[in-house]
C-alpha cells in the first residue's frame, strides 16, 4: 500500500431513480480518526452504513463527508386514474344514447373534471436507497483516496531524501568519533607534562583514557540510530498504515541524535549532532500528515 497523506479531497455525482446524488469528501491532520457525515434527511438511516464504509478504508485524519441530492422529501409525480376516466367515459356514453346527443366526447369534456388527474408520492425504503448511493459514495472515496496517495507520494520521496541526508551525517559522526579519544589522550599528556617535570606515567595516561572514551562512548547511539533509518524505510513498503509507528521511530531516532551530541565533548561531532537533530525535525514535520 502506498504512503498516503492525511489530506485529501474526493467527489463524486450521479443520477439514480431517488435523485441526483453528490458526494463531497475532504480530510485534513489529526491525531486520530474523527469522521462527520451530513446527509439529506430522507437518507438519515444511512448514517451507520456511510460510516461503515469510510471506517473500512481510512485509518487515521479528520474526514467530512457531504452528501446532497436534487431533492429533499419524497419524490412526487403527475398521474391519473384510469378507472375514473372510464367511468366518465361510461357516463357520458349513457347520456348521449338516452337523449340522442350528437358529437363525439372529446379530452375538453373530461378536463372539466380534473378529479382523475392525481398527484402520486414515490417511497424509496432504505435498502434501496442505500444500494442508489453506495457506487456514487465509493467512487468519492476513491477519488479522495487518489489525491491522498498522490501527496504521499511525493511526502514519501522528501522523507527518503532527508534519510539519505541522516544516513551521510550517521557516516561523519562514526568517522569523527575515535579520533576524539587519540586527541584527547594527546592533550591530556600535553598538559600533564607542563604540570610536571618527570615524564607522565603511562598506565595512569591510558586509565584515564579509558575512563574518557567510556564515558564518551557513542557506538552503540549510532547503531540503534542506524537501526531505527533501516525501520524506517522499510515502512515505506508496509502494506498498512504506518504513520503512527513513523512517529514512534522517530521520537527513538531523536533521543539517539540527542544522546550523541550530549556525549559529541567535540565541536565537529557537536556541529553533526545538531545537524541530525534538524533533518529529524524536517522529519517530524513531514510525517505529521501521513495516515
Amino acid at each position: 500500500m502506498p504512503i498516503r497523506s492525511m489530506t485529501g479531497f474526493g467527489l463524486a455525482e450521479g443520477s439514480t431513480p431517488s435523485g441526483t446524488y453528490k458526494v463531497e469528501i475532504r480530510g485534513v491532520n489529526n491525531r486520530f480518526f474523527e469522521l462527520q457525515v451530513r446527509q439529506p434527511r430522507f437518507a438519515s438511516n444511512l448514517e451507520q452504513q456511510i460510516k461503515k464504509e469510510i471506517n473500512a478504508i481510512i485509518s487515521r485524519g479528520s474526514v467530512s463527508v457531504i452528501i446532497t441530492c436534487d431533492r429533499e422529501d419524497e419524490g412526487t409525480k403527475l398521474t391519473w386514474s384510469q378507472s375514473s376516466v372510464d367511468a366518465y367515459m361510461s357516463i357520458f356514453k349513457e347520456i348521449r344514447g338516452k337523449y340522442n346527443l350528437d358529437g363525439g366526447i372529446h379530452l375538453s369534456d373530461l378536463l372539466h373534471f380534473s378529479d382523475f388527474i392525481k398527484t402520486e408520492t414515490t417511497t424509496f425504503d432504505d435498502e434501496t436507497l442505500w444500494k442508489h448511493l453506495k457506487p456514487i459514495l465509493l467512487n468519492s472515496v476513491a477519488a479522495f483516496q487518489k489525491t491522498r496517495e498522490t501527496e504521499g507520494a511525493y511526502i514519501a520521496k522528501d522523507l527518503k531524501k532527508i534519510l539519505k541526508e541522516i544516513s551521510r551525517t550517521l557516516a561523519q559522526v562514526e568517522k569523527r568519533a575515535p579520533t576524539r579519544i587519540t586527541e584527547y589522550s594527546k592533550a591530556l599528556t600535553e598538559r600533564i607534562s607542563k604540570l610536571v617535570e618527570t615524564q607522565p606515567d603511562p598506565i595512569r595516561i591510558a586509565t584515564e583514557v579509558a575512563v574518557f572514551a567510556e564515558r564518551l562512548d557513542i557506538s552503540e547511539e549510532c547503531t540503534r540510530l542506524k537501526a531505527h533509518i533501516a525501520k524506517f524505510s522499510e515502512d515505506f513498503e508496509m502494506d498498512e498504515p504506518v504513520g503512527k509507528r513513523m512517529s514512534f521511530l522517530l521520537q527513538e531516532m531523536n533521543r539517539e541524535a540527542n544522546t550523541i551530541g550530549s556525549k559529541a565533548n567535540d565541536t565537529e561531532v557537536s556541529h553533526l549532532s545538531v545537524k541530525l537533530k534538524e533533518n529529524i525535525e524536517k522529519i517530524r514535520e513531514q510525517i505529521q500528515n501521513i495516515e
